[in-house]
Order: C-alpha cells, then sequence, then structure tokens
C-alpha cells in the first residue's frame, strides 16, 4: 500500500513501508488514477495517502508539517491546505 508519492523529475517515487518505486507518471495523472477519499495533494512536488497520516504539525506562515506513522515528515503547504484539512478532517 502506498503510503506517500513524491515528484522526481520526470518520474514519480511511490514510497511504500518497506520499498520506493519509480513510475514514469506525473503527479497530476497518478492523482487522477488515486481514490480521492484517500490520497490529497499536501504540496506541488507531494501526494499523500491520509490513512498513514499519525500527526499534523502547524507551523508559521499557514504551512504546516505531516508526519505519517513511519515518521516521515511531509510538507503541507498553504496552496493545498483547505482541501486536504476537509479530507483530513472526515477521514473515519
Amino acid at each position: 500500500e502506498i503510503d506517500w508519492i513524491s515528484a522526481e523529475g520526470d518520474y514519480a517515487c511511490l514510497h511504500t513501508q518497506k520499498q520506493k518505486h519509480l513510475v514514469r507518471e506525473t503527479l497530476n495523472e497518478l492523482q487522477q488514477q488515486l481514490d480521492p477519499a484517500h490520497f490529497v495533494r499536501t504540496h506541488r512536488s507531494t501526494i499523500v495517502n491520509v490513512d498513514r497520516i499519525k500527526e499534523l504539525e502547524l507551523l508559521s506562515h499557514g504551512d504546516a508539517l505531516i508526519i505519517l506513522k513511519d515518521g516521515a515528515q511531509l510538507p503541507l503547504s498553504r496552496n493545498y491546505r483547505s482541501s486536504f484539512m476537509l479530507l483530513f478532517q472526515n477521514r473515519d
């Protein structure tokens, strides 16, 4: 199961609990294929599986840091904050 996805040039890197997989697709292409009830864009270079989130740490100027259950720390930018918060607050 995918924990999060990062942009890597012309590729996207799918991060799972134990491995990373490079695929030749953009984040926009991948985002259209993923379930919007579980995956949300948090930064121009990051998509996160909300089921893997442990906590959200608020930073200055409207930015935040997402901390996953495996300890990974990912940015939440102001541009994506409102759509992220809607999904994050309404998760099961």
